[in-house]
């Protein structure tokens, strides 16, 4: 699937920046364009894989180039003058190729938070392609009135995202932060953001050729991640990989120009079903309960000899099972020179999420 990623917001363009690199680093190029959106300027020039000339400082005036420090009414009150200048500048980074249009940010923040909403509503407005919300749920201050506040941003900036793009795709920093950790720490984001381009990257790649032309033999195509998507509100990825044991056999038994061999049918099959387990059933983005779900989109990597179609399609019908979800899509990302299995699963339409009810009864304090 073709994408150009934008950033808003200090948190949404450092994980805009990290899609982008792991787009590079990658076999499989998802990335047509890139843009970064923000009212800080420093914040702006820390960035490494965003062009310089897709960095856009906007709101300088109630801003100063200094961030707003998490004030809503100052980042409302710089979107508002900006909304135009936004679009204009996302506008330019949306080739014809690009497919769907990704938007990062920190849920909570002042910048970011309040200039999505109103900038993705006009970009649906000229546009056919999707507008997808990537989210960032933040760590909650320990004093109660911080909380509060902070909750309730966020809570406020889901709704509204949640009208205004195609679906949202939330990650949560309090569950994938180490206990005695904080996500503010650059340590700690920088690795959690890794974490997160890592996943979207197996899922926006699935059904893209890689640099040897090597395609799945089920391929997740770009409608199938668009209908998955189509569920809308709430989205969620889980993520599980098995390192395997690759074994070979030397041609003409000389030892040369070694193969992989066939791989015992029972071994792949569970291999295949553990780790799709491991991937929906441990952790996922944000959690959710399974019952709640819309659709399902389950992408299986490994190398070739590893993804057998019905080991596949096994783990559609258990993800179908679990969900109640008769929409489960799914399809393989063939690795040769890969030696694990890995798991990607997208959950959408949740209905039920318990961090979004913590929130919410925290704004409420």
């Amino acid at each position: 699937m073709q994408l150009t990623i934008c950033g808003f917001g200090g948190a949404g363009c450092r994980i805009a920046d990290r899609l982008v690199a792991a787009d590079e680093q990658g076999s499989r190029s998802f990335v047509v364009d890139s843009v970064a959106l923000d009212t800080d300027q420093r914040d702006l020039s820390a960035l490494d894989a965003i062009p310089d000339d897709r960095r856009h400082l906007y709101g300088v005036i109630e801003a100063e180039g200094e961030g707003v420090d998490g004030d809503r009414s100052v980042g409302a009150a710089a979107a508002s003058s900006s909304t135009t200048e936004l679009v204009d500048a996302i506008e330019a980074a949306v080739p014809s190729q690009t497919e769907a249009i990704l938007c990062c940010v920190g849920l909570a923040g002042g910048s970011g938070a309040t200039a999505l909403p109103s900038v993705a509503e006009e970009l649906g407005r000229v546009h056919g392609s999707p507008v997808y919300t990537l989210g960032v749920l933040p760590e909650l201050p320990d004093d109660d009135e911080g909380a509060a506040a902070v909750a309730g941003n966020a809570v406020r900036a889901v709704e509204q995202l949640a009208g205004a793009t195609d679906a949202v795709v939330t990650f949560d920093n309090t569950l994938w932060a180490n206990s005695g950790e904080s996500a503010t720490e650059p340590d700690v984001w920088e690795r959690l953001n890794e974490t997160l381009a890592e996943q979207l990257s197996m899922l926006f790649a699935a059904g893209e050729g890689d640099h040897d032309r090597q395609i799945a033999e089920r391929v997740v195509d770009t409608s199938e991640v668009i209908a998955t998507f189509e569920a809308g509100g709430l989205a969620t990825l889980g993520y599980a990989s098995q390192t395997i044991d690759r074994p070979t056999e030397s041609r003409f038994g000389l030892g040369l120009l070694e193969e992989a061999s066939e791989v015992e049918e029972t071994t792949l099959i569970s291999a295949i079903e553990t780790t799709s387990r491991r991937a929906v059933k441990r952790k996922m983005t944000v959690e959710v309960e399974l019952e709640g779900v819309g659709r399902g989109l389950l992408v299986v990597g490994g190398p070739p000899e590893w993804l057998n179609r019905d080991a596949v399609a096994d783990a559609r019908s258990w993800l179908a099972d679990e969900t109640g979800s008769v929409e489960i899509r799914g399809g393989d990302l063939p690795d040769p020179g890969g030696n694990e299995i890995s798991v990607l699963a997208l959950l959408t339409g949740i209905s039920d999420c318990p961090r979004m009810a913590e929130l919410r009864a925290a704004a409420s304090e």
